[in-house]
């Protein structure tokens, strides 16, 4: 990690929302499918997000949770051997430009913080949708938007 802080620094030394986009797409979105993916994800996934010609985001922030995620409203509920998630979330930095995302989504409301499972989410996937990139005062050059499933 001490090599991507140093990039992180030298990033922000011209452009502090260059190195937002950078970080959500390498620390939050690249980092989590690498220590947490499955060997047919990370195949799948990490060539094309490591080698630039994909953009990756996370997904937490949710519109009335903030990035509280014990209250997150996101679900995900299962259907025959898949999930289908139904909510939103916003503040999303990349979630215009991104093509691969991952998504923290309640899977089981009894459970509480343990209940809650990441999801890799494509852009063309039927049933997710992207707002406008919001018209931010500051971090201009860093994307946001809402996320719709």
């Amino acid at each position: 990690y001490l090599a991507h802080v140093v990039a992180m620094e030298e990033i922000s030394r011209g452009s502090a929302s260059v190195a937002l986009s950078y970080g959500a797409h390498s620390n939050l979105c690249v980092n989590q499918i690498n220590r947490n993916g499955n060997h047919e994800q990370k195949t799948k996934y990490l060539p094309k997000l490591i080698s630039g010609e994909h953009i990756g985001a996370l997904a937490m922030s949710e519109p009335n949770a903030g990035s509280d995620v014990v209250s997150m409203k996101l679900r995900a509920d299962k259907h025959g051997d898949k999930y289908v998630l139904n909510g939103s979330k916003t503040w999303i930095t990349n979630g215009p430009d991104a093509n691969t995302y991952v998504i923290y989504a309640k899977t089981d409301l009894e459970k509480g913080p343990h209940g809650i499972t990441a999801f890799i989410v494509e852009r063309d996937w039927k049933g997710f949708s992207r707002s406008n990139k919001f018209d931010k005062l500051g971090m201009r050059g860093s994307n946001t938007c809402e996320l719709f499933f």
